[in-house]
């Protein structure tokens, strides 16, 4: 058990005493507390009597004890570090991390998040960035971006196709790739996505369902992170590199613009076609050479994107009438 050093007030009366050789009682006021730390002992041979000890020679000698058990509790927890080589062997492969998502109620919640996230970034971050991008808030993460990279962070970065028309994405792309960032461009759909040193994703809150909902959540569980890192890797082997100068693959056609429209309205393509003045083959076959030209599997998927560059279109300038942005990074 530690001796304890702290002696109440009556000792040092109890040890004057002793050290003038005055008689004292055994149950004499702070005796116990000195014997136990060496400062006095019982007469060798008059009963009843106690005698001083050396206070120099005591202090030493625990002095020594106390630092001999500081070395054997150094070495004890220096070998706690070797506990760290198991630890990862479980992260590997344990199938959750703590807390498996965060709830994130309010866009700008989201974006504060998301910048607290990426700031301690130490290896990666890989974006998803399939609409559209306010002036405001580009201008307002190049520079971390930049930054995070010249530490030595690497950015990958997949935009839409149709994003290289936006003059802003144009001058993040140009400043961003010059720090080392990697930018593709993807024509057809693909998830909106942040993704931090294989650690944590944040995604907009596709559980509501609303297109406009500027919720999201945090991913924190490794297996879920892991999987939508490949899933991400997966869409970037098949995007191209960024080319400012290209031609989006989105370019239409009048006569594709005017089936899109109609359709867009509520028209089948039957009824297309006779609006149109031609035949509903025609109208399958335009729809389906832009299914092919933007790399899309159905009609849905098609007016999907039809649908988010007319909102693009509408919303080049504007941050008040198009829809919200869950993921502000």
């Amino acid at each position: 058990m530690p001796i304890d050093f702290d002696l109440p007030p009556e000792a040092e009366e109890t040890y004057s005493r002793i050290v003038e050789k005055q008689p004292i009682r055994d149950d004499a006021p702070g005796l116990r507390e000195l014997q136990a730390i060496g400062l006095v002992a019982a007469h060798p041979v008059k009963r009843g009597r106690y005698v001083a000890l050396d206070a120099h020679l005591a202090i030493r000698q625990h002095m020594a004890a106390e630092q001999e058990e500081l070395r054997r509790l150094a070495q004890r927890m220096s070998k706690l570090s070797s506990l760290d080589r198991l630890a990862a062997r479980h992260d590997q492969a344990r199938f959750w991390g703590g807390p498996g998502s965060e709830y994130l109620p309010t866009g700008d919640l989201v974006a504060a998040r998301i910048s607290e996230s990426v700031s301690q970034a130490t290896a990666e971050v890989l974006t998803g960035q399939p609409g559209y991008r306010r002036r405001a808030i580009i201008e307002s993460v190049m520079q971390r971006d930049i930054d995070l990279m010249r530490r030595g962070v690497s950015m990958r970065i997949l935009y839409h196709a149709s994003t290289r028309t936006n003059p802003h994405v144009k001058e993040y792309a140009a400043k961003t790739q010059a720090a080392g960032a990697e930018i593709r461009v993807l024509h057809g759909p693909f998830s909106h996505i942040i993704l931090i040193d294989s650690r944590e994703a944040f995604i907009r809150n596709v559980a509501s369902g609303d297109e406009n909902d500027a919720s999201g959540w945090h991913i924190r569980d490794m297996a879920s992170v892991m999987f939508m890192r490949e899933a991400y890797l997966t869409d970037w082997m098949r995007a191209e590199s960024w080319n400012a100068e290209a031609q989006p693959h989105g370019s239409l056609s009048p006569r594709q613009q005017e089936i899109l429209r109609l359709m867009a309205a509520g028209y089948e393509q039957a009824r297309v076609a006779t609006r149109l003045g031609v035949t509903a083959r025609t109208v399958a076959q335009q729809l389906a050479a832009l299914r092919k030209q933007l790399n899309l599997k159905t009609t849905s998927q098609l007016m999907i994107w039809y649908g988010r560059q007319q909102q693009m279109r509408e919303g080049q300038e504007s941050s008040g009438s198009r829809r919200g942005e869950p993921l502000r990074s």
